[in-house]
This record gives C-alpha cells, structure tokens and sequence, in this order.
C-alpha cells in the first residue's frame, strides 16, 4: 500500500502534474485510491460509463478501441479523462499487459482539481489535442494505404 508521499511523489512523474507545488500534490494525494490488477485484466471496458481517471505507477496496458491496439501505456502515463470529461461511454478497453499498480481519482475530484489548478487544465487540453493529432496521422496512414 502506498502512503500518501509515495502517491505525491508518484504525480510528480505525470506530466499533468509537474508544475503542481508539493502542497498541492500531497492534496490530490489523498483523494487517490491505490488498485492493483493482475495482466491479462480489462481495467476500463469501452462502452461503460465512466467515472474515474486512472494514473499508472507501474506496469503496462494496451489501449484496444474497435478490437484493434491503438496505444500502449506505462508508469507514468494516464487514461479515462475523456470519459469524466464529457460524460460519455468509455472510447476504448484497456488492458493490463503485465501486473499494473494505479491510483484512481473520481470524477468529483479531478473536475475540483481543474477548477483550482489551471495547470493542469492545461496540460488535460495539451495530452488530448496530441491524442487528436496521433489519431489524425494514424488516419491519415491509414488512408494512404
């Protein structure tokens, strides 16, 4: 189990968080709640509603939309901030490809937390408009084939 340092430090290797004072992120540190899951399991199934973000502290999972592998994801990275952004069905799966540690964060306090910490409201904007453009050139390639 984690304490509550050892979430704080663990944002601090995310990139929405790196300009968040360590205050701060020792706030946000105990809204986190800590959940392992064992590879080979779906932690996100696209088409549920979803209501938390999940940050990775270590391990790896693929993120698979249509059936098909669309990203991969490790410690540090993070996903399901589209669902608790515009309520809708979760986009894709993801799917813990090893043994996988996350903190998850509900809907209620990532919305507070934009609310007060312009940063990161700016970083959420900057990860989804490179998620957009990767999304573009993949269907770009795609297209040109």
């Amino acid at each position: 189990m984690l304490s509550t340092i050892e979430k704080a430090l663990s944002l601090k290797n995310v990139e929405l968080f790196h300009e968040i004072s360590g205050e701060v992120l020792a706030h946000i540190a105990t809204l986190l709640e800590e959940e392992f899951y064992e590879k080979g399991t779906y932690v996100v199934n696209q088409g549920d509603l979803g209501r938390e973000l999940y940050i990775i502290v270590t391990g790896e999972v693929d993120v698979v939309a249509g059936g098909k592998k669309v990203d991969v994801m490790s410690d540090g990275a993070y996903f399901g901030e589209m669902a608790i952004i515009d309520s809708q069905p979760r986009s894709a799966d993801v799917i813990a490809t090893t043994n996988l540690v996350v903190l998850k964060m509900a809907m209620e306090d990532f919305h507070e937390i934009l609310t007060q910490q312009e940063h990161v409201a700016i970083g959420v904007i900057r990860v989804l408009n490179r998620r957009i453009r990767n999304l573009n050139q993949r269907l770009q390639e795609f297209t040109n084939q």
